[in-house]
C-alpha cells in the first residue's frame, strides 16, 4: 500500500501555479453536519435504491478523523446517538493525531493496510524533492483504490459487517473522509442495492465539502512556491480531490478479481442475498 503516501500532501505547499478542476456533487451540502473542527461529516441518508426503497436518516455516519473533536461538542455528538467510532487509519497516523473522544463513544481501529517501513514520510520527502508528479500521483491514487478493495478482503469484511450489523447508530472515518471512507460508504450503498449514479453523487458530497480546504492549501501553496520549488503542485491537486475515476478503479478490480459485485459481496464481504435482504429490510423505507 506504498500507494496511500500520496493522500498525506494535503499539508505540503508547492511551486507551479495550477488552475484546479474538481467535480462536485449535486447534492451539494447534503446531509451534511456541523461540528467544530470536524471535517466532511455527514450521514448517509434521503437517497433512493434501485428498488426505490430510501435509505433512513442519521444512523449511518462518516468524517475526517476526530482528533480535533473538542470538549465543548461532545453533547453534540451525544444528541446524534453514535455509540461507536471506527478508525480506518494506519496505526502511525492514529499515534500522530488520535481521536479526541467522549468516554461514552466505543472505539475500534480497522485498518486495512499499514505503511510498512516508513513508507509515507520517506515518499513525502521524494514529493518534496520534485521526484513525483501529477501523473504519477493519479496512478498511485487509482492503485491505491484498486489495492484497498482487495489485498485485505477480510478486513474490509469486518469493516461493512460492523456497520451493517450495530444495533446504534455508527460513524466510521479516515484521515479526510475521502478515500478510505469513500470506498467503504460506496460498498455499503452497493451492498444496499444503491446504482452507480446515486453511490457517484454521494461519493463526490466529499468534494462539495471540503472544497473550501482544498483551495485554502491550493492558494498557500501558489504563494509560498520559494519554499519547495521542484514540487508539482498538481500532485496536492490530485491528493486533495477525489475523482470519479479513482472509485469506478475500485469497482473495476472487483469485477477483475470477483468477476462482479454482487459476487464480491457474497464472497469476499460472506453477505448472502438473504443477509443483505436483512439489511435492506433494516436501513431503507
Amino acid at each position: 500500500m506504498r500507494y496511500f503516501f500520496f493522500l498525506i500532501l494535503l499539508s505540503i505547499v508547492s511551486c507551479k501555479t495550477y488552475h484546479s478542476k474538481a467535480e462536485f456533487s449535486t447534492y451539494s451540502n447534503r446531509n451534511q453536519i456541523k461540528i467544530k473542527k470536524v471535517n466532511n461529516l455527514r450521514y448517509l441518508g434521503g437517497i433512493k435504491n434501485a428498488e426505490g426503497k430510501t435509505l433512513k436518516d442519521s444512523l449511518i455516519y462518516r468524517s475526517g478523523n476526530l482528533h480535533k473533536l473538542r470538549n465543548s461538542s461532545f453533547d453534540e455528538i451525544k444528541l446524534l446517538k453514535i455509540s461507536k467510532i471506527i478508525d480506518l487509519r494506519t496505526h502511525q497516523e492514529i499515534t500522530d493525531e488520535p481521536d479526541h473522544l467522549p468516554e461514552f463513544i466505543s472505539y475500534q481501529n480497522l485498518p486495512a493496510f499499514e505503511d510498512e517501513n516508513g513508507a509515507l514520510k520517506d515518499a513525502k520527502k521524494q514529493v518534496l524533492k520534485g521526484r513525483f508528479h501529477k501523473a504519477d500521483a493519479d496512478k498511485r491514487m487509482t492503485q491505491f483504490y484498486k489495492n484497498y478493495v482487495s489485498e485485505n478482503p477480510e478486513v474490509i469484511k469486518k469493516i461493512v459487517t460492523e456497520i451493517l450489523d450495530s444495533s446504534h447508530p455508527i460513524l466510521y472515518h479516515c484521515t479526510a473522509g475521502k478515500d478510505r471512507t469513500g470506498m467503504i460508504t460506496a460498498l455499503i450503498l452497493k451492498i444496499l442495492k444503491f446504482d452507480n449514479t446515486v453511490i457517484f453523487e454521494e461519493y463526490l458530497q466529499s468534494n462539495n465539502l471540503r472544497e473550501k480546504i482544498i483551495q485554502k492549501r491550493l492558494k498557500l501553496a501558489n504563494n509560498l512556491h520559494f519554499i519547495y520549488p521542484k514540487l508539482d503542485i498538481g500532485v496536492l491537486e490530485k491528493t486533495g480531490w477525489i475523482e470519479r475515476d479513482y472509485l469506478q478503479s475500485a469497482f473495476d478490480e472487483i469485477d477483475q478479481q470477483y468477476r462482479s459485485i454482487d459476487y464480491y459481496i457474497h464472497q469476499a464481504l460472506g453477505i448472502s442475498e438473504e443477509r443483505r435482504e436483512i439489511y435492506i429490510q433494516k436501513f431503507l423505507q
